[in-house]
């Protein structure tokens, strides 16, 4: 939750009431969180004795919300400049008229347009990864629908979650982490919480789903530390010489080899972890 806090206290007010002006941009949680920072300054409406105040938590459990949500955070981006334009515009004080005088001549480059780039998370075929991985199972596991359909739930779930997380690594791996990455991060923890919710549960698999349910599940795991981290090691780019998150991308590179050859996101192949021993 630190994390997650620190983030917006570390927007401006504009920002955050941006957040709560475009609900349709981003999860619930982080808009209301939004709305409770910007009452904790002073600003934004009371909640009615008839409405008690919803209090959001950043904590690891899962979430009861669909996997598939808009991701329009370059969209959001672009918003965010007009909405932060209006509100500083709408703070100050009324014009008064100007004195006669000699016409007052505007430097030529008092008035600049700057450009933020954006770096949205794309919409990826999760029902085509899933249709691969399935095809990868022997014929035999197959053959009870109850089994077939859970395990494909859960290969959905996998895949909308483990891109957007590939994506963003991609993206702070190369330099392009734009300024909305560390919410961005917050998307795709909210997606593995759909994966935890679902992963619960007991599976009577074959051997070939079992393996694959181990392997999506270390995965889940450490891709869930290594967004968790990331808010803290962005800087600098300090994540590339953390032994942890070095530790936890080489794990991740090394399961995902048992569940399909080439990422969808990167179009590299993954690395398995080879391990030397000399006599």
């Amino acid at each position: 939750m630190s994390a997650a806090t620190d983030a917006l206290r570390a927007k401006t007010d504009a920002e955050l009431q941006f957040f709560v002006d475009n609900p349709s941009y981003y999860h619930s949680d982080l808009v209301l969180a939004a709305r409770q920072e910007l009452r904790s300054r002073g600003l934004g409406p009371t909640p009615r004795p008839s409405e008690p105040e919803a209090v959001v938590t950043y904590a690891d459990e899962p979430a009861a919300s669909p996997s598939r949500r808009p991701l329009l955070i370059g969209a959001a981006l672009l918003g965010l400049v007009a909405a932060g334009g209006t509100w500083l515009w709408a703070g100050q004080p009324a014009a008064q008229p100007l004195a006669a005088g000699p016409p007052h001549h505007r430097p030529a480059d008092s008035l600049k347009l700057e450009t933020v780039e954006a770096h949205p998370i794309p919409s990826f075929d999760v029902d085509k990864l899933v249709a691969e991985q399935v095809a990868s199972i022997p014929a035999g596991e197959k053959q009870k629908p109850q089994e077939l359909r859970q395990f494909k739930g859960l290969c959905r779930r996998f895949w909308a979650a483990e891109t957007q997380t590939e994506f963003l690594t991609n993206q702070a791996h190369a330099g392009q982490a734009g300024p909305m990455f560390i919410e961005q991060t917050l998307v795709a923890r909210q997606t593995w919480r759909d994966w935890n919710k679902a992963v619960v549960y007991s599976y009577r698999f074959g051997p070939k789903m079992k393996d694959q349910l181990e392997r999506m599940a270390g995965t889940a795991s450490s891709q869930q530390h290594i967004l968790a981290n990331f808010p803290d090691l962005l800087e600098g780019r300090k994540f590339l010489t953390d032994k942890e998150m070095q530790s936890r991308e080489a794990d991740v590179q090394d399961w995902l080899t048992g569940l399909r050859r080439v990422s969808p996101v990167t179009g590299k192949p993954y690395k398995a972890t080879v391990m030397k021993i000399q006599l």
